[in-house]
């Protein structure tokens, strides 16, 4: 499961390059030399070319780093220029890391011509490869000074990834007498691990013992067939070992996905869900699984790959989620599985060149896959125990206080009972008492604010209408040349205007907050409603326009002379004094349309959504007077009239413009 996961983290991240092939020096001082940065690539298109044909081929492109072709059937061709400074005795080693490469083919320029120096991959019988390695290695010796030229032809079904190194022989020796001790004590321990865990689910027959044994034997055999160990030892043809990983990642999908959710303990928390997802993996698994078995390789692993990067992303997020709810088992699947996924993105990124190879990046994701096994099969282990001891524990304190508190519990329920009723009726009637005081204070409450609302709509409006009306008549009666006095009255005028609107702002939100309200519906004259609102302005200041002529429109005149007081008093509150505000009324079907537009700044687009709320004023409206209730009354009282209010332009070249659409008749006046 891990190098599915890593070979799929190579291919999200992969990106291309323009980086230029240049050749590799081959240092004698040097034990290794990775060939990545150093190579050109070739893909064969339809026709079949032999070593000559492809060095002279058209289309040879740079690769920036190491092969990474994806899922292809086309023959791959790899180019590396070797600069040799001087006669290199001994045999030097080129390496591929993917062992499972159908087809390696490579060749070395002589003179003219191409000299094969190595044929393996998995359709080659082993005994036949040029060195016995789980890999294709071929040895070549650089015995001529000058620039060197290999050409590698590789074919596969499989994933057309691999890194290029070249080893001296010694160091390569070294090196895989290393290799061998690590694969034997790493999977030696997986067969510990395996066996033990065979045993512990004979002895217990728990469906979660069962499914971690499938979880580490599918693991351990995926493991062994893509490092080859098993091709290399045994000869498995690549048919049965090609079909044998298909349905081995295809499974091992399903057991993986099972485990997370036992370890997340899913299936406890959201039961429903979890039996969907695992009828839904079930099926994907078999539809993944037979391509697999049909030999068809790519068609298998690419939705499995894909899928497994998904559940990673999904059980890392509900991992995350429970953390933060408070959930303690979350911390042991945020310890194991992100040790798992470390370990992954520590090989990726190792193999994209971003950590240098050493002890650690080589072994990182094998060492993160083994202690994730153990902490898994720690937990296994301890779960069980721990579910046995418990249950040992409650069966003997059962049987021990059985006898001794049943008539206790008889007696302790009754007396439970009699007092927790005695408290209930109590309880109740203290709620009783509690409600009817704090229903007469409601009544009281509403009595002394309604008194107080009809007395300051008298006290108010009466003084308001008579400043603003003489304001208007000293302002007419001034002489032309007395500026001063005409400037003072329009003050007194705007100033009682602006105080009436907030008056009607909070005492038609008062009235509009009780609990039922009747609708005065009633016919009016829309024209005259208009021309009495635009006698509170200054003359010249609202202009109305009709491309329909009003008639036969019913309504509540008083709400909707509130709503349309407040929408001109808004468009006069935020245009400039030189410029008018438009009133045009149309229709549309059986709804009347008021458009009332005002030039202005464009309103911020994030203050938009909130115009109509209640209390809401804009950052242009922060230094004017008003409480944030006009556009929240208006919107009310268009919905209580049937209609709505929406916001056209929100300023710029248009103007900020908001549209007013009631029906032309109540529902219940058309209705009759």
């Amino acid at each position: 499961m891990s190098r599915l996961l890593s070979l799929l983290l190579l291919f999200v991240l992969s990106s291309p390059s323009l980086a230029t092939a240049t050749p590799l020096l081959l240092d004698p001082s040097r034990p290794m030399i990775d060939a990545s940065g150093y190579l050109e690539r070739l893909e064969e298109h339809g026709i079949s070319l032999n070593a000559a044909g492809a060095a002279g081929a058209e289309g040879w492109q740079p690769l920036p780093g190491n092969l990474n072709a994806g899922y292809t059937a086309q023959v791959q061709w790899l180019r590396l220029t070797l600069q040799v400074d001087r006669p290199l005795p001994g045999r030097w080693m080129l390496r591929l890391g993917n062992a499972l490469l159908d087809d390696v083919q490579v060749y070395r320029q002589r003179g003219d011509g191409w000299e094969l120096l190595g044929h393996s991959g998995e359709n080659v019988p082993r005994e036949r490869w040029p060195v016995d390695y789980r890999s294709a290695v071929v040895p070549f010796e650089p015995e001529v000074p000058g620039p060197q030229v290999l050409l590698l032809r590789l074919q596969s079904k499989n994933a057309m990834v691999t890194r290029l190194e070249i080893w001296q022989r010694l160091a390569f020796d070294n090196h895989s007498r290393r290799e061998n001790l690590n694969f034997g004590l790493y999977f030696g321990f997986y067969l510990l691990l395996v066996g033990l865990h065979l045993l512990f689910w004979l002895a217990t027959r728990t469906p979660l013992s069962g499914l971690f044994f499938a979880y580490l034997g599918l693991s351990l055999l995926n493991e062994v067939l893509s490092l080859g160990l098993i091709q290399q030892l045994s000869g498995l043809p690549v048919f049965w070992s090609d079909r044998l990983l298909g349905a081995g990642f295809a499974c091992n999908l399903l057991v993986g996905f099972r485990m997370s959710m036992h370890v997340l303990r899913l299936p406890s928390l959201y039961p429903r869900p979890s039996r969907w997802l695992d009828q839904l993996m079930k099926g994907v698994a078999l539809v993944c699984l037979l391509p697999a078995l049909a030999g068809h390789y790519a068609w298998s692993l690419i939705p499995v790959q894909w899928l497994a990067l998904a559940l990673i992303v999904g059980f890392s997020s509900v991992c995350a989620i429970l953390l933060w709810q408070g959930y303690r088992h979350a911390r042991f699947f945020a310890l194991a599985f992100g040790i798992f996924y470390v370990g992954l993105l520590t090989g990726m990124a190792r193999n994209l060149g971003h950590l240098p190879l050493n002890a650690w990046t080589e072994h990182a994701s094998a060492q993160a896959t083994m202690l994730h096994m153990l902490l898994l099969s720690l937990w296994l282990i301890g779960r069980h125990e721990r579910k046995r001891r418990a249950r040992e524990r409650r069966q003997a304190n059962l049987s021990a206080m059985l006898a001794r508190d049943q008539s206790l519990r008889l007696e302790r329920q009754v007396e439970q009972r009699t007092a927790a009723l005695r408290q209930e009726i109590q309880r109740r009637e203290l709620l009783e008492q509690e409600l009817r005081n704090a229903l007469e204070l409601e009544q009281r409450v509403r009595t002394e604010q309604q008194d107080f609302v009809a007395m300051v709509s008298h006290e108010f409006r009466t003084p308001l209408a008579i400043i603003t009306t003489l304001s208007q008549r000293i302002e007419q009666s001034a002489p032309p040349q007395s500026l001063k006095n005409v400037e003072r009255c329009l003050r007194i005028r705007s100033a009682a205007t602006r105080l009436l609107a907030l008056v009607d702002e909070y005492l038609s939100d008062d009235r509009m907050s009780e609990s039922a309200i009747e609708l005065k519906h009633a016919p009016y004259d829309l024209a005259a409603l208009l021309e009495e609102l635009s006698g509170d302005f200054a003359p010249g200041r609202i202009r109305n326009r009709y491309q329909w002529v009003p008639q036969g429109l019913v309504s509540d005149a008083g709400l909707l002379h509130i709503a349309l007081r407040n929408l001109l008093a808004n468009a006069d509150r935020h245009s400039s004094a030189n410029e008018a505000v438009d009133v045009v009324v149309n229709e549309e079907g059986e709804f009347l349309l008021i458009d009332i537009c005002n030039v202005s700044t464009s309103i911020p687009a994030h203050e938009r959504e909130r115009l109509f709320r209640k209390y809401f004023r804009g950052q242009s409206a922060k230094l004017a007077p008003g409480a944030g209730l006009g556009l929240y009354l208006v919107r009310r009282i268009s919905e209580m009239l049937g209609g709505d209010v929406t916001l056209l332009s929100a300023g710029g070249e248009q103007g900020v413009c908001f549209r007013l659409r009631l029906p032309k008749k109540p529902v219940e006046v058309i209705s009759d």
